[in-house]
């Protein structure tokens, strides 16, 4: 470990430098102000290299707090700093001004200096996003004391949004009243991406920023006008919830007049295509207000329901229909176009929405023209089949749309299985190498074997000219080495950090050793995944030192992490042929990563090998792919900590572990869910962790699932969703936890992050790796455990439909249904039955139907789960 930072005053500072250099090494943040402004600008520029090295030596050691020193540095370091420039960047360092509670020592050293010189610091510190954000306090004293007009960057007006709403024992309007920056950034507000958080804010004695701003409205301090025309142009783009529930409540104080309402209605309509749900419901209540009074023209109305008509949420559905249904009534010459619109919800996903639009439609069609009939005749061809013949009956022949409900000639329309795609070759000049560790460095969702080509390309590079190496990194990582901090505990997440600032020679040989001792203490917090990381980047970091490998044997043949034998078998000849010793971490890293394929001439070779490393080889060779342990589902305990009780699977030890070193014959050891999580138990879900295991995939779900099923407990399974499509891709079979992860993939919250599951769950379909019986299975006792909410399940598995795979969706909803069924009724079980039924018909479903689904369908009544589940009868019946 790096020792404690030392201060030492060099010999030659004379008293009065000295006298502030030895304030600032004691803490005194106080006495800065006074002592600085006795330099002179040649004392100054004196100080300012000491104050320097003492900023670097804190760098890395931030466990030792010393915050007063930090405190008295930050402000000594501005003071002895001539140009705007460099003061505001010394202001912006992270290492010194976290410490700063209060910014009263910077500003009193920097009172004697010329206001335009702090106004110029106080726009630069402005311009850095986080800076301005994070320093509201300092900059806008600053800019007080400079008397200039305040910045409007991003990060101000947000750091000026959470000083005005953080003012303890005063109401926010009040201190919106005194702030001199209000009318100012007010405008800026609505413009700012992430500026509005607080609006929705309001307490029982403080009815917060809303109140307060249409309060001002009133008053005439702020322009109503102006604020009403922000609101809704903020709400016409918005997506984020806590943001659009701020506006909206804005908006709701504004409380717009009749006339407001109607001067803005080409606003409300065209709210409707894209926004916010809660925001095209309130252009609803609004156009249906203006519709009511008369004061909404028809073209408006037709504009807003054609798009309201094909948005996915039921309610705005219905309410839209609603409108429609009263606008027909009233009757007049806009009755064919109103009809028109409405048969618009006839393409509509929703089957009970069909069905409502039909209804409408039918119940109207006295009112239509001949032509609108005929019309309307023809766009009932997107109905479902039940609806068609329903629609003929009241409306003509229909013909149904090309493939509309009409069961395919062969299967699903699942997507071709893709191909092995091959790692490209390691960057030929260090300079294009060091791009890539640039990219790699900021990201974590290229394909498993990524991270190995760059690291392959830094030990080629560094063998060739390791010196040239360096040159070529520094612009890339040069911030990274200055501010790299030694943490064992984090290694798992910042490996990739740790590689590049290793091969930069910025970590000492006793770190690579302490980093090696922790990764295999039994007793540590690590991951199994994270010690295989940790012992192999401290083996290729120390082999750099001494004996440098001239590439690593682990690198992978494919992107999916897994490695061609006869590859390796030609890398550990050309080791030996050089007298290469490999490296014990790598040697098992590349074993655990063969195919399973073993073609007969690559065993051939490998017996002619004659190092150790060779000989084993191609005993493993001859044996054949290590075997797949056995796997067992488990559900958790319930106690306390964890009311709701996922799924875990257990895993017995793969059989031939003994072979390898540790951490890897822990990563091969069984798998006990339930143990401590000291025990490395989970795995981070990352390209990194499948390209451990590459052909045993089951072993890396089982320690995968344990971090999903964490996740779970606070509603943020989607955190690991992006791993999953790589899983699917992964070689070996698909057993248990495979499945459960996809199912915890499939009922994420975001949209976004179900997209992972559903494109996992297709490629395993294509690949015939899918066991959707399993999966059903899965989704429903998840769904009774509560881990998982059926209608995100089903919104993914809808999705998954529009890709054509109709069969696979039935295939799985049909096995999940009947639990589902037995366990009580999840809010979102018709959704699942419309989906099942939609299906059925769309695959043309064979088979035997589920007794618990044929009890449903024989219930009398109309509820939509009793109308689907005799879909689904019918569905099977009539392809029976």
């Amino acid at each position: 470990m790096r020792g404690t930072p030392r201060y030492d005053i060099p010999d030659e500072v004379t008293e009065a430098p000295y006298e502030l250099l030895h304030a600032v090494r004691e803490g005194r943040a106080e006495a800065v102000p006074k002592l600085s402004e006795a330099l002179t600008v040649a004392e100054r520029r004196t100080c300012l290299p000491v104050l320097k090295s003492w900023r670097s030596s804190l760098r890395r050691d931030w466990a030792n707090g010393h915050s007063n020193i930090r405190v008295a540095l930050l402000a000594a370091g501005a003071a002895c700093s001539t140009g705007a420039a460099a003061a505001a960047q010394w202001l912006a360092s992270n290492e010194l001004r976290w410490a700063m509670r209060d910014p009263t020592p910077v500003v009193e050293t920097l009172a004697d200096r010329d206001p335009e010189w702090l106004g110029q610091v106080a726009h630069r510190l402005a311009g850095r996003r986080t800076v301005a954000r994070e320093e509201y306090p300092l900059i806008s004293r600053l800019v007080s004391a400079a008397n200039c007009a305040p910045p409007t960057t991003d990060g101000f007006v947000l750091g000026w949004e959470e000083a005005c709403s953080g003012v303890a024992g005063e109401p926010v309007g009040e201190t919106l009243r005194k702030n001199p920056f209000l009318t100012v950034m007010i405008p800026r507000l609505f413009e700012v991406p992430q500026a509005g958080s607080h609006l929705q804010d309001s307490w029982e004695h403080d009815p917060g920023w809303a109140a307060a701003l249409a309060g001002f409205a009133r008053e005439g301090l702020l322009s109503r006008e102006a604020l009403l025309d922000g609101c809704l142009s903020r709400l016409s783009r918005e997506t984020r919830l806590g943001l659009v529930k701020g506006f909206l409540a804005l908006l709701t104080a504004l409380d717009p007049t009749e006339d407001e309402q109607a001067a803005h209605t080409p606003t409300w309509v065209r709210m409707v295509p894209d926004a916010h749900g809660l925001v095209v419901a309130r252009a609803q209540e609004t156009l249906a207000g203006l519709d009511a009074a008369g004061r909404l023209e028809a073209e408006y109305l037709i504009e807003a329901s054609e798009a309201a008509l094909t948005r996915p949420e039921k309610k705005i559905v219905r309410a839209q229909l609603t409108l429609l249904d009263k606008a027909v009534k009233r009757g007049g010459p806009d009755t064919d176009a109103l009809l028109r619109a409405a048969a618009v919800a006839f393409g509509h996903e929703e089957h009970s929405l069909q069905e409502r639009a039909l209804a409408l439609v039918v119940r109207h069609r006295k009112r239509a023209s001949d032509a609108v009939l005929a019309e309307l005749a023809q766009s009932a061809g997107q109905l479902g089949p039940d609806l068609r013949a329903r629609a003929a009956d009241a409306l003509g022949e229909v013909l149904p749309d090309e493939g509309a409900g009409t069961p395919p000639d062969e299967g699903d329309g699942l997507p071709p299985v893709p191909e092995p795609e091959r790692l490209a070759p390691v960057p030929p000049t260090a300079a294009e190498l060091a791009e890539e560790v640039g990219v790699l460095m900021h990201g974590t969702d290229e394909a498993p074997g990524q991270a190995e080509r760059v690291l392959n390309g830094l030990v080629v590079h560094a063998h060739a000219d390791l010196p040239g190496l360096r040159a070529a990194l520094q612009p890339v990582v040069g911030p990274l080495l200055e501010n790299w901090i030694t943490d064992y505990r984090s290694l798992g997440w910042y490996w990739r950090n740790f590689v590049v600032i290793a091969f930069m020679g910025g970590v000492p040989q006793e770190e690579l050793d302490g980093i090696r001792r922790l990764a295999l203490d039994p007793s540590s917090t690590h991951s199994a995944g994270a010690s295989v990381l940790a012992v192999r980047v401290a083996e290729i970091a120390t082999r750099l030192h001494g004996d440098p490998l001239p590439f690593l044997l682990a690198t992978p043949t494919w992107t999916t992490g897994t490695l061609d034998p006869a590859e390796l078998v030609e890398r550990l000849a050309a080791y030996e042929r050089s007298g290469t010793e490999p490296g014990p971490a790598d040697l098992d890293q590349a074993l655990l990563r063969l195919d399973r394929a073993i073609p007969p001439d690559a065993v051939t070779a490998a017996a002619k090998l004659t190092s150790p490393a060779g000989r084993r080889l191609a005993a493993r060779l001859a044996e054949g792919a290590l075997p797949d342990p056995a796997a067992s589902r488990e559900r958790e305990r319930l106690r306390l900590r964890n009311p709701l009780p996922g799924v875990l699977v257990r895993t017995e030890a793969v059989a031939g572990r003994e072979d390898f070193s540790e951490p890897f014959r822990s990563l091969l050891g069984a798998h006990d869910p339930f143990d401590s999580p000291d025990t490395g138990r989970h795995m981070e879900c990352t390209p990194e962790s499948l390209a451990l295991l590459p052909q045993h995939r089951e072993v890396v779900a089982a320690r995968m699932l344990v971090t999903f099923a964490a996740h779970a407990d606070w509603n943020r399974t989607g955190d690991g969703a992006p791993v999953l499509p790589a899983l699917a891709e992964s070689g070996g079979p698909a057993g248990p936890a495979t499945h459960l992860l996809v199912a915890y993939g499939l009922g994420a919250r975001r949209a976004d992050e179900q997209l992972y599951a559903v494109d996992a769950l297709l490629l395993l379909a294509a690949r015939g790796a899918l066991d959707a019986a399993r999966l059903g299975g899965d989704i429903a006792e998840l769904t009774g455990l509560r881990r998982l909410t059926l209608q995100r399940v089903v919104s993914a598995l809808r999705e998954v439909a529009r890709a054509g795979a109709y069969a696979t969706v039935w295939a799985v909803l049909s096995a999940a249904l009947p639990a589902l069924l037995q366990g009580g009724a999840p809010h979102a079980l018709p959704a699942a039955l419309i989906l099942a039924a939609d299906c059925a018909e769309g695959c043309g479903a064979r088979g035997t139907l589920p007794p618990e689904i044929d009890a449903l369908a024989a219930r009398t009544g109309s509820s939509q789960t009793v109308k689907q589940a005799r879909r689904i009868k019918n569905a099977l019946e009539r392809t029976a």
